[in-house]
């Protein structure tokens, strides 16, 4: 009797890990792709304004509600948005690049950056730049300058041009 119910238990078990694997081995059903309620599927998706992109910018200060940080060497951390969706940024002694996608109401969102991680010199603030520019949400242009605007007014990220 006991042969019999471990060789019953053996194919109960053999049959529920066949029912698992095949399961598994479909393919993915299709996820609905959301497209905003302004856009037509032939439409182009939105991009930053053309005087934000192919110009590089330099970091000129941060606001938190805790600090204000004023950048001593602007030229050393810049930001260059691309329109194909591709970022390049100067960290003080490291480079990076990273891809980001906008929405029609100025939401931006920027991917994990692929960084050189070169040790830069005491004092610098590459770490703290690539942290705060990867966790922008928003952007707006005002007299000239670009802001990055940090998630639940956590702070601002202000650029101006390069010249």
């Amino acid at each position: 009797m006991s042969t019999r119910r471990s060789a019953l238990n053996g194919l109960l078990l053999a049959a529920a890990l066949f029912a698992a694997c095949a399961r598994n081995a479909l393919p993915p059903s299709p996820q609905p792709v959301n497209v905003p309620a302004s856009m037509s599927p032939g439409d182009v998706a939105p991009t930053l304004p053309a005087e934000v992109v192919d110009t590089t910018w330099q970091w000129v200060s941060l606001t938190t509600p805790a600090e204000q940080v004023t950048v001593d060497a602007p030229d050393r951390y810049t930001i260059r948005f691309d329109r194909a969706g591709r970022v390049v940024v100067r960290a003080d002694c490291n480079r990076g690049t990273t891809s980001y996608t906008v929405n029609a109401d100025r939401k931006i969102e920027l991917k994990p950056m692929a960084l050189t991680r070169a040790m830069c010199p005491a004092g610098s603030l590459s770490d703290r730049f690539v942290k705060e520019v990867t966790r922008a949400t928003s952007y707006f242009v005002k007299d000239g300058d670009l802001y990055l605007q940090l998630p639940v007014d956590s702070g601002t990220l202000r650029f101006h041009r390069q010249t």
